[in-house]
């Protein structure tokens, strides 16, 4: 797969901009047959046999109805008829919407009701685990394959695996773990790895092959000096229907390794290391949808159009159709990471 270049101005349209850029390897998952011996997303890992496969202990969310009195919905349905404006809140629904959240309790997440059903609230709530549950192998990638990959400690090959249940801790998702290894070392192999529970069908990858491209991008507009974010927010109220935002034409999106993480749904956040608080590295986007714009649009290397490129290829959906990103830190020498969803 191959990204087609920048536009012939678009750097010129911001002086100093082209030394802040850093490169990133595009994965371009495609649905296909993968091995052990490849990097993949959703496919085999080369585990040690000797080695106990991950599993999950932290309790999971799970989505519950509690039924609310119909003279509650009866007194709730008068009150959000005195409303002046639609959106504007009656005199009492304050006090109703505080006495539904006692109700239904902690984790609610709102109510209503379904095809003329009973009005409930909804909520979620943890449960453990009955037993601990195995963790799914999310991607593998080898250093000789994704250039931008990260080698701490000299390591050459990165495996991810998720519990495929939604978590509170952290953001809300799977709990993740992370495998850094050697390949030379990796000898006598785990033959089929334990399968456990799914919460979360678009927590299990369709097995993909991988076409890493390296690439170049640009900082999030708020990482970039004053300056520079300034001509940014000029250019981008400039943008006509047709045109592209400076994130549209800088950032990758899809599956990456590496280069700059995008801010658009919550602005920039501190991603500091768990452990020494020291910076951390973006590693690994794990994004729902590979689909940017036009000037995202991979090519097949004879430079005809990529006829097959889907949408969302993985069948991976984190949040709300949003990316979760993997920041590591190469200061310390057990690699912690960090994790944040858009």
């Amino acid at each position: 797969m191959i990204t087609p270049p920048l536009p012939p101005d678009a750097l010129a349209r911001f002086p100093g901009l082209e030394k802040f850029g850093r490169t990133a390897t595009r994965l371009h998952p495609r649905p296909g047959p993968v091995t052990a011996a490849e990097s993949h997303v959703g496919g085999p890992l080369r585990w040690p046999a000797d080695e106990p496969w991950p599993t999950c202990d932290a309790p999971h969310m799970v989505h519950e109805e509690v039924p609310l009195p119909a003279e509650l919905v009866a007194r709730m349905r008068a009150a959000e008829r005195g409303r002046t404006q639609p959106h504007v809140l009656a005199e009492g629904e304050v006090e109703l919407h505080r006495e539904i959240a006692t109700l239904v309790g902690p984790g609610l997440v709102g109510w209503g009701s379904r095809d003329g059903g009973p009005v409930v609230g909804h909520r979620y709530v943890p449960r453990p685990h009955p037993t601990p549950n195995p963790m799914v192998a999310l991607a593998q990638l080898r250093a000789r394959d994704v250039p931008d990959l990260p080698r701490p400690g000299g390591a050459d090959l990165l495996q991810v695996l998720w519990c495929p249940f939604e978590h509170s801790e952290g953001p809300w998702g799977p709990t993740v773990q992370l495998r850094w290894r050697r390949e030379p070392d990796l000898t006598d192999l785990l033959a089929e790895p334990p399968r456990g529970e799914v919460g979360n069908d678009g927590y299990v990858p369709e097995p993909c092959r991988l076409h890493p491209e390296q690439v170049v991008e640009y900082p999030y507009p708020e990482e970039l000096p004053e300056d520079l974010r300034r001509l940014v927010d000029e250019k981008d109220e400039e943008c006509g229907y047709d045109d592209e935002s400076y994130v549209d034409t800088f950032m990758a999106p899809g599956w990456k390794v590496g280069g700059y993480a995008d801010w658009s749904l919550t602005d920039l956040r501190p991603t500091p290391c768990p452990r020494c608080a020291g910076p951390t590295t973006l590693t690994l986007v794990v994004d729902t949808s590979e689909r940017g714009t036009g000037r995202w649009q991979p090519t097949r290397a004879d430079g005809e159009p990529d006829d097959d490129d889907p949408h969302e290829p993985t069948g991976v959906v984190v949040g709300r159709h949003g990316a979760l990103r993997i920041f590591v830190c190469l200061s310390c020498p057990d690699v912690p990471f960090l994790l944040d969803q858009q």
